[in-house]
């Protein structure tokens, strides 16, 4: 395999997990370093032929070495792969590195040019040594509190997930200046401010003029209709952004008319009356029947769907990678490797900086 771009992933659980393999579906070489107990989510449920699926699901195309980083033959491994390396990931919280004897100073004594991210919480500063998992930092950064009272998590780990994109965007950036430069660069990710860039109009509409975020729920503070109403068998959701979109709903729902439907900004203040006129018109028939004569119309649409629903609509694609099944990336895969099993490469990623599994104190 051509090589290319060397990864060294020191991350574990799902932020950097799903950053490096973005990294790797594109060819990048990523080289996962794991302790000898492995990631931790090796033991999440639930299982296919005795693997955790969680874990396959963040971890294909990657190489599996196992090194102890409390050790010194284990940290002197790494150094060596440094050498060979373009990027390291790490997901540590602040300091920890430092403490292992492996700051940046010390990996960039080895690889000048390296490309070195962290990604942390709340990144460096007054809480440095806070830890943070999903939830937390939805909750830290806002999220939670717009999805409704109580506050509850997104469905998805969204602060992991956007965190993880951020993540390669700061490589991918990063190597371009390289390539402009010469020159690697150190690079902190606060999750903390990954959600604060996901409050988007929220956050700027605070920040400028004052104004809270409306009540939790599906509405959206500046568009009417965007909403998700109730028909007969289920859930639709229904989004008109201007007023050609306005004028082909009211027309396929026979709408009554009234004084507020005229513009965004008087619908916007009359927004119950109009979503009760919506939702009285949708309540007599299914939701996909609604959704088909919208969709005819060209009114942006969907039936809310489940999960399983969802994957099994005909736009869903999946790749097939040994016996794994995922779904298909928004960028097509380069690169078909299987996740790996623990420490299944060690030998290997060894030998090609001149070293064998006997050079470590542990083994694989």
């Amino acid at each position: 395999m051509n090589r290319g771009v060397r990864v060294v992933d020191l991350t574990r659980v799902l932020a950097g997990p799903w950053a490096t393999m973005i990294l790797g579906d594109q060819g990048f070489d990523v080289i996962k370093i794991e302790p000898p107990e492995g990631d931790e989510t090796r033991r999440f449920q639930p299982w296919k032929a005795g693997e955790s699926v969680y874990f396959a699901c963040t971890n294909r195309n990657k190489r599996s070495v196992v090194l102890d980083l409390k050790t010194a033959a284990g940290r002197a491994a790494l150094l060596r792969l440094v050498e060979t390396a373009d990027v390291l990931v790490e997901n540590f919280r602040p300091g920890v590195m430092a403490r292992l004897g492996l700051d940046d100073e010390v990996l960039r004594a080895r690889r000048p040019d390296l490309v070195h991210v962290s990604i942390s919480a709340f990144g460096p500063g007054p809480f440095a040594e806070r830890a943070g998992y999903d939830l937390v930092l939805q909750s830290a950064g806002g999220i939670a509190s717009l999805t409704g009272d109580p506050p509850r998590k997104a469905g998805p780990s969204i602060a992991d997930l956007a965190s993880a994109l951020t993540a390669v965007q700061a490589v991918l950036f990063a190597l371009l200046r390289r390539y402009c430069t010469g020159e690697g660069e150190r690079i902190h990710i606060s999750m903390l401010d990954v959600q604060h860039a996901l409050l988007a109009y929220y956050a700027s509409a605070w920040l400028n003029v004052g104004q809270e975020p409306p009540e939790p729920g599906n509405r959206h503070p500046s568009i009417c209709p965007y909403n998700l109403y109730r028909c007969r068998d289920g859930w639709l959701a229904i989004c008109c952004a201007n007023e050609p979109l306005w004028d082909r709903l009211k027309q396929v729902l026979m709408l009554e008319d009234r004084p507020w439907f005229g513009s965004m900004a008087a619908r916007l203040a009359h927004r119950d009356d109009v979503d009760a006129q919506i939702e009285a018109a949708l309540e007599d028939d299914d939701a996909a029947v609604w959704e088909a004569r919208l969709l005819e119309a060209g009114v942006p649409c969907s039936v809310a769907l489940t999960v399983p629903q969802s994957l099994a609509q005909p736009a869903a694609r999946r790749i097939h990678i040994g016996n794994w099944i995922f779904p298909a990336p928004p960028l097509a895969p380069r690169c078909l490797r299987p996740p790996p099993t623990l420490g299944e490469h060690t030998a290997e990623v060894l030998a090609e900086v001149g070293l064998l599994p006997t050079d470590l104190l542990v083994t694989a």
